[in-house]
């Protein structure tokens, strides 16, 4: 029986489909809107005042971080674990070492400076956003 173009056509269709259903899923945290200010006299923020305290606030995927880091620096980053993002699971200060957070899934540890991944199963750093002082008494976080 000889080959129609047809046929042809539908066997490089199936081998199409069926190699792209094989290929992994990348599991990413999701790009999601952030756009707010805080004010640093207000008293839920109260301890941003000091040098080398975080909050945690709403927004994100899994909720924001935000750390002082200097005078004029601030850190925010999204507290989703990038490991198994879709797990949605949120970091925590590490209780052994005040350095760090900690996912209390995989045990990844991350560093509250740029997210960095410290340890653990996690091989990308937690999405960092924008957080601009404006020397005063607001900071505005944003990506």
């Amino acid at each position: 029986m000889p080959v129609s173009k047809i046929h042809i056509f539908f066997i490089a269709l199936l081998f199409l489909v069926i190699n792209d259903s094989c290929k992994k899923k990348e599991d990413v945290v999701p790009n999601v809107y952030v756009n707010f200010s805080i004010f640093l006299g207000d008293p839920e923020f109260a301890t941003l005042q000091t040098i080398g305290n975080y909050v945690f606030v709403t927004g994100g995927v899994s909720g924001i971080v935000l750390y002082r880091y200097s005078q004029t620096e601030f850190f925010a980053l999204d507290r989703c674990c990038t490991y198994k993002p879709s797990d949605r699971c949120a970091v925590l200060p590490d209780t052994s070492n005040t350095l760090f957070l900690k996912c209390p899934c995989c045990g990844s540890q991350f560093s509250y400076i740029y997210g960095d991944v410290q340890s653990g199963q996690a091989e990308r750093a937690l999405t960092n956003y924008n957080a601009v002082f404006d020397g005063n008494n607001t900071l505005h976080v944003y990506n």
